[in-house]
């Protein structure tokens, strides 16, 4: 999955507009979204750079993890899905 097509699903299950959803996926980029202390870390700046509630944040993360998870699988399974 290549970052417009995260960036597109990512607005298809949260409804923001792909505007917004480039913004946090920059944000999601300067950080390693598997750790503890990194979720904690992009949940802060979503809160802050784009001023989302608490509850709001912890959703696009679960959503963004929930999405990365569901392309690495697809990768695992299918490694040559779409090469000629």
């Amino acid at each position: 999955m290549n970052k417009t097509e995260f960036i597109n699903e990512l607005s298809n299950k949260t409804n923001y507009s792909i505007e917004e959803c480039t913004k946090i996926n920059e944000i999601i980029e300067r950080n390693f979204i598997i750790s503890k202390r990194s979720k904690e870390k992009i949940i802060n700046n979503l809160i802050s750079e784009l001023d989302y509630t608490d509850e709001e944040a912890d959703n696009i993360y679960n959503i963004s993890v929930e999405i990365i998870k569901k392309s690495i699988k697809e990768k695992l399974i299918h490694p040559f899905n779409g090469r000629d």
